[in-house]
């Protein structure tokens, strides 16, 4: 879906304060969600943007009044984008994208995005938490779930689990996991 489940925000606010990325890619942004969250908690509201913020997002037809607080949107498939990009940045947002794709090509996706994250940075993925059964929504064919990406698959490649189906979540809530991976 273009806007994802509730339940992340809250962790995905304190990692992004936490952390306070300078350069942020939000690896298909739907409605843009996240990036109203890194405008709203880093550069609290106010211009000049301090934060760089890059979106990538396949299907045109989300684009709405939020994108324009991106400093530059690709509209293209992130894995073409990710074959492109030369940029590192101090945080990677994979934000409820990872179920989209086939389990190898996500595997692909994952590492690809790894490449893009400068040292001590980190690439953040949010996902349900569950199989979620959902095809083409909102015209969007590329919205179809097509693997299931549980807390015990991140840990296996090297992030670390913020929340997930066993931390409290509030119904009714899809259970999600907010996975973090950090280049070290």
């Amino acid at each position: 879906m273009p806007i994802g489940s509730y339940m992340a925000i809250p962790t995905f606010a304190t990692e992004l304060i936490r952390q306070n990325p300078g350069t942020v890619l939000d690896l298909g942004m739907g409605f843009g969600m996240l990036g109203v969250a890194v405008r709203q908690w880093l550069d609290l509201g106010v211009q000049p943007w301090r934060t760089h913020l890059v979106g990538v997002e396949i299907w045109p037809a989300y684009r709405n009044p939020v994108w324009d607080l991106y400093n530059l949107i690709f509209v293209r498939d992130l894995r073409e984008h990710l074959k492109l990009d030369r940029q590192q940045y101090a945080m990677v947002l994979i934000g409820d994208v990872i179920e989209h794709f086939e389990d190898e090509v996500a595997i692909e996706v994952l590492e690809q995005a790894r490449r893009l994250v400068c040292p001590n940075g980190s690439l953040m993925v949010i996902t349900p938490d569950d199989a979620m059964e959902q095809g083409a929504a909102h015209g969007n064919p590329y919205e179809r779930h097509r693997s299931v990406w549980t807390s015990d698959r991140f840990v296996e490649r090297g992030f670390e689990i913020l929340i997930d189906s066993k931390t409290p979540q509030l119904p009714p809530a899809t259970p999600t996991v907010v996975a973090r991976w950090t280049n070290a």
